[in-house]
């Protein structure tokens, strides 16, 4: 198994590394997506405010990100409702 990271950033700006012994990259991708949703539940995200972590390899070198990201858009409704017209979903 080789030596990762977890790189975890809160909403407040604080980070955190974590060392994590995974075997493959494939292992990696579900690993930081498991813990990601484990921490994201309790995380107490605060509006226009950002969490992520990264899954950073054995030199510390980004592998993986996932970003967190809460927007108001009371103040700005127009750039988020421009913005909402471009997404698939």
């Amino acid at each position: 198994m080789t030596n990762h990271y977890f790189r975890i950033t809160n909403c407040d700006g604080g980070t955190i590394e974590h060392l994590a012994e995974i075997a493959d990259v494939e292992s990696a991708w579900t690993e930081t997506t498991k813990v990601f949703g484990d921490l994201a539940r309790g995380c107490g995200l605060r509006e226009n405010a950002e969490w992520r972590i990264e899954l950073l390899g054995s030199r510390r070198e980004p592998l993986y990100r996932i970003r967190l990201l809460a927007e108001t858009c009371e103040a700005v409704a127009s750039a988020c409702l421009t913005a909402d017209k471009g997404e698939p979903y």
